[in-house]
């Protein structure tokens, strides 16, 4: 359940925003005022469509600071633009922006991605030794990580129906089967979640069992250092998301260059395209409304009529990465889903991809 406080209780529309915000299982809190900021607040929403630009300015520069994401909500004033707004709420420590006028679900999209962005990565060990599991979720919460245990197979199932695992650390003895039958039935099942085996099994069948037939990612043997640990689950981590880049399987997004590479190779795509998938990929498996993506790509709130260039960016964004995959023998592996009047980057179908000195 997200855990949000929503400043500005008594600004126009607040009530309804919050009613929606709690419909979704958003643990919410609403004040009137950034000075009354309770402890170790992490997400707010910050409603500033009955303040002047200069008090929502102020408002924010108080209420900012390290580990606090904060979605600011502003009304446009006379003369003002979309952009030179966004700019200047983002320059002063918003993570986000949301013009009033916009429909309440945005602000649940938006809080979504804000808290995707925010979250440490959740780390699920599988271990039936309580003593042994509770000294690895402590090493990896000490390393920054967000870790529980789980003792059965049949928990970490659930487990998995529940929420978004970033990584596994996994036994091989458990009360209801193999940690590596596990492993193999999700690779199967087209699950690439990283997996470290970390058993006392140390012979070197053993070993390529779990790495070459069972799809394991590691595999360290017991006893082991904390410190030892700790490094090889991040190092699994370390693929998918960094300050500069995002790589999920053969596609890296570099943030900074502004630019998409295909196992290594650089896509020709137009400044817009490359600036939606980054986008959508930032969002992971969300589904962003158009005018959301219009307003953060493209900087404008209304669309003239009869145009569409969210749409047209999508067309010609896969129409590009069809053509540069035909000219190389591979197929498209369709990972920008369409639903309604939204899209989502679904890393799924790239994570399933092969990769090179791997077998499928």
């Amino acid at each position: 359940m997200t855990i949000c406080t929503y400043v500005g209780i008594d600004m126009p529309g607040a009530s309804g925003r919050l009613d929606m915000l709690q419909k979704h299982q958003i643990d919410v809190t609403g004040i009137d005022s950034a000075a009354d900021l309770p402890p170790a607040t992490s997400l707010i929403v910050l409603d500033g469509t009955g303040r002047d630009a200069d008090a929502l300015e102020g408002a924010l520069r108080r209420a900012a600071g390290p580990g606090v994401a904060i979605l600011a909500i502003f009304r446009l004033g006379r003369g003002e633009t979309f952009r030179a707004r966004r700019e200047a709420l983002l320059a002063q420590g918003a993570n986000d922006v949301m013009e009033a006028g916009a429909p309440a679900s945005d602000l649940l999209v938006r809080l979504r991605a804000l808290e995707l962005g925010a979250r440490a990565p959740f780390v699920l060990v599988i271990e039936d030794n309580p003593k042994t599991g509770s000294w690895a979720v402590e090493v990896l919460k000490s390393a920054g990580l967000n870790a529980v245990c789980m003792g059965t197979l049949d928990e970490a199932r659930q487990c998995f129906e529940t929420r978004t695992v970033d990584a596994l650390v996994v036994d091989r003895d458990l009360p209801d089967g193999d940690g590596l039958d596990f492993v193999g039935f999700l690779r199967k099942n087209g699950i690439r979640t990283p997996a470290l085996l970390f058993t006392a099994m140390d012979a070197v069948s053993d070993r390529i069992m779990g790495l070459r037939d069972a799809g394991a990612d590691d595999y360290i043997c017991k006893p082991v250092h904390g410190d030892e640990l700790a490094a090889r689950v991040q190092v699994l981590l370390r693929p998918r998301v960094t300050e500069e880049s995002l790589i999920f399987g053969p596609l890296e997004l570099s943030r900074r260059d502004r630019i998409a590479r295909w196992r290594g190779e650089r896509i020709e795509l137009r400044p817009k395209e490359c600036e939606m998938l980054i986008y959508l990929a930032e969002r992971e498996g969300l589904p962003i409304p158009k005018r959301m993506i219009y307003a953060d790509v493209w900087d404008k709130v209304f669309m003239d009529i009869g145009s569409n260039p969210v749409a047209a960016a999508r067309h010609r964004l896969v129409r590009d990465l069809k053509a540069f995959l035909d000219a190389r023998g591979e197929t498209y592996p369709d990972f920008i889903a369409t639903d309604a009047d939204a899209y989502s980057f679904r890393s799924e179908p790239l994570l399933r991809l092969p990769q090179p000195g791997r077998a499928p």
